[in-house]
């Protein structure tokens, strides 16, 4: 691969640039209280971040798996990496979401990065507080995780990083799974991962399962942030069954398009939950992927349209880089490389989903995975690596100048509108401004009520509609079924073989064999297990369509922004349609999904200790049947008490998050009327003062 040496001429126009940012930087401190200056510092450091990494001896094409929470990062990485095997673990909650980078080395090793100790006093901290909030609610489960293993955290951070050589894909998987699986023994503490695997194509890049910027846990936001900035290119995993929804799209175009990432391919992963969902109403398997990826295809093509048309300074040719969506399923793919007797539990519910029809083979599972698609993808990003670097390097300098250039622009709107408030108004009508504004602001807030009162009272509903459907897989899955086997027997008899005319044989015989078949009714041990396994899954698939039905994030946000509309007097100077969006976005972002998971590996244990094979006695048909019905009943107990639980801190979250709706909007607004308000006393020196700032801006020189 070619290195890239900073020549003489980079050095020169490098050093100008952080020359320039430290004068302007300089130049503005004597208003940091009346503007941030900290977006200028973070454009500093981040150029010199991403020049100083680009041109490195090691440097290699960085590429970036990006997507929330559930999108199949693990799983894609898994089967195009690693054959289909379980190598990185699901990270099915953020808490457990750790940042892990893949990269090649003739030795197989992980590297483990752990929490700093400031860091893990910080996390202590949060977990105090009294709040289901993202950070702290994270916070408390970490904290909580490290006291049930037993662990004292300090013996880990005073480590900062610890590196363990393994033999096997095998032991990598144990290894991996104790620091960043979502039940390994030393997961809370992990902060980051690097994985080194003798892989040859893996030669030269370096691939990052990256958690996403939505992780409650700022340290790892950080992490993933810093990665991005230094990112070449991107595959964004979208699942089917949310395709592109407001958390995918904030992602997508506030923080990739700016960053300097060179190719982004937007991936719909999980394409067989979203194939399932209209089989039942078409003719045939083919008409059902038809129309599947026409209305996915519809519905990107639709929102990427309307956020270019909203978005003035929006990367246009970055955005339409997202048309080219590309379909997969990690589990169709791996379901095409087995034999149906060879399916895991889930692989035999999607096969009986998608064979509606008796159409799938293993031609059609392969087509439905198209993970050829990705491999000739991937391979034309290494093969273009050294031209997409060599763009890159271009890149810096204007990257960086232009981000600059839309931050001074934002200072100066704001000092004008100070200016004009300062000119315009007296202090008491500033005053009775604030108060108006307050009182806007409480209208809105009125109408927050009925917005979340209403999903209240749906989350009630869909609880009580949950609960049934929990009640009958109950009553379903504690049933077990007798069959019907043959058993064929052998016996033998005595016959005689004298014959009356041979004097020699008389009293001789022989024995001969013969058979018959003997019908018998049993109860097979591994249907109870698989009722066990059946039962919790339906279960979690219950829970989790319960609340997918009640957040409805589309309707949310249309319902949020129209209470600000409704309420909001557009003729003021905080009237900022785009402020809104984006606190709405943010808002419903701020939004997580229960998740559900139970672990009945020894409930299965302890029935399999005790039950197996087929089981004819009456007494232990008995039971058996007695034992599958006391296991079913207490899981039932177990996760209903659990859905509660979620369904409490679920409505807990959404009056947090309705109360801190309203208190942002407030606090912004309050904060900017009372600098003015404190300006006031002396308003002409500090409009001089204001003008003087402008000034400054405008000479400045960005060429």
């Amino acid at each position: 691969m070619q290195v890239f040496t900073k020549s003489r001429d980079d050095e020169i126009e490098f050093l100008s640039f952080i020359e320039k940012l430290d004068r302007i930087i300089e130049s503005l401190k004597p208003y940091s209280n009346d503007v941030d200056l900290s977006d200028i510092e973070a454009i500093r450091k981040s150029f010199i971040l991403k020049t100083e990494d680009f041109f490195r001896e090691d440097r290699k094409l960085n590429i970036g798996i990006i997507g929330r929470v559930k999108a199949g990062k693990s799983s894609f990485l898994n089967t195009f990496l690693f054959g289909g095997q379980d190598v990185l673990p699901k990270a099915v909650t953020p808490k457990t979401a750790t940042l892990t980078k893949i990269e090649y080395s003739s030795e197989n090793s992980i590297e483990i990065e752990y929490y700093t100790a400031s860091e893990w006093r910080a996390l202590e901290e949060n977990s105090k507080v009294d709040s289901q909030l993202g950070e702290y609610k994270v916070a408390k489960e970490i904290v909580e995780m490290v006291k049930q293993r037993n662990l004292n955290p300090y013996d880990y951070i005073s480590k900062g990083t610890e590196s363990i050589v393994f033999e096997s894909y095998d032991s990598l998987m144990n290894e991996l799974n104790q620091y960043v699986g979502e039940n390994g023994k030393y997961t809370p503490l992990v902060k980051s991962a690097v994985l080194y695997v003798n892989k040859e194509e893996l030669k030269e890049i370096s691939i990052v399962d990256t958690p996403g910027l939505n992780d409650p846990i700022a340290s790892r936001t950080d992490k993933t942030k810093q990665f991005i900035e230094l990112c070449d290119v991107v595959f964004f995993l979208s699942k089917a069954t949310g395709f592109l929804d407001t958390g995918d799209v904030d992602l997508l175009t506030a923080q990739l398009p700016h960053k300097g990432v060179k190719k982004l391919v937007l991936v719909c992963s999980r394409f067989d939950d979203g194939l399932r969902d209209t089989m039942w109403s078409r003719d045939s398997l083919a008409q059902a992927k038809e129309d599947t990826k026409k209305k996915l295809l519809n519905h990107a093509d639709r929102i990427l349209e309307e956020y270019k048309k909203n978005n003035y300074n929006a990367n246009v040719a970055m955005i339409d880089q997202c048309k080219d969506v590309v379909f997969i399923s990690s589990t169709a793919h791996n379901m095409s490389q087995k034999n149906p007797e060879d399916y895991t539990e889930q692989e035999k519910k999607v096969f009986k989903d998608l064979n509606l029809h008796n159409e799938l083979n293993n031609e059609e599972l392969e087509d439905i995975g198209n993970l050829k698609a990705i491999k000739a993808i991937f391979d034309e990003v290494v093969e273009q690596k050294e031209p997409t670097l060599v763009a890159k390097s271009s890149q810096f300098v204007p990257t960086a100048r232009e981000e600059l250039r839309n931050k001074l622009q934002s200072m100066e709107k704001i000092i004008e509108k100070r200016i004009n408030r300062l000119r315009s108004s007296d202090r008491e009508e500033i005053v009775n401004e604030k108060k108006a504004i307050a009182a806007q602001i409480n209208g809105i807030s009125a109408s927050l009520e009925s917005i979340f009162g209403e999903l209240n009272v749906k989350i009630e509903q869909n609880k009580a509609e949950a609960l049934r459907d929990l009640r009958s897989n109950n009553r379903l899955y504690s049933q077990i079924n007798e069959k019907e086997g043959v058993e064929t027997h052998f016996e033998t008899c005595k016959k005689s073989t004298s014959k009356w005319f041979m004097p020699w044989t008389w009293g001789s015989s022989t024995r001969e064999v013969y058979s018959y078949d003997e019908r018998y009714y049993y109860l097979d041990a591994s249907d109870a297990l698989e009722n066990i396994r059946n039962f919790v899954n339906d279960s979690a698939d219950t829970i989790e369509n319960t609340f997918n039905k009640v957040l409805d994030v589309a309707s949310l946000k249309r319902q949020l922004l129209v209470a600000v509309v409704d309420n909001f007097d557009s003729s003021t100077d905080f009237y900022d349609p785009a402020y809104f969006k984006l606190l709405v976005e943010r808002t419903l972002n701020s939004i997580e999904l229960p998740v559900i998971k139970i672990d009945v590996t020894g409930v299965i244990n302890s029935v399999s200790s005790q039950f197996s094979g087929e089981i004819r006695d009456s007494a232990m048909k008995a039971s058996l049947k007695n034992v599958l019905s006391q296991v079913i009943g207490d899981l039932f107990d177990d996760i209903s008490l659990r859905f509660a639980d979620e369904v409490n801190a679920f409505k807990s979250k959404i009056e947090e998050i309705k109360k801190e709706f309203s208190d942002k909007l407030l606090k912004n607004i309050n904060d900017e009327f009372s600098i003015v308000i404190e300006k006031y006393a002396d308003k002409e020196n500090e409009i001089e003062r204001y003008k003087e700032f402008i000034g400054k801006i405008r000479r400045i020189d960005l060429a």
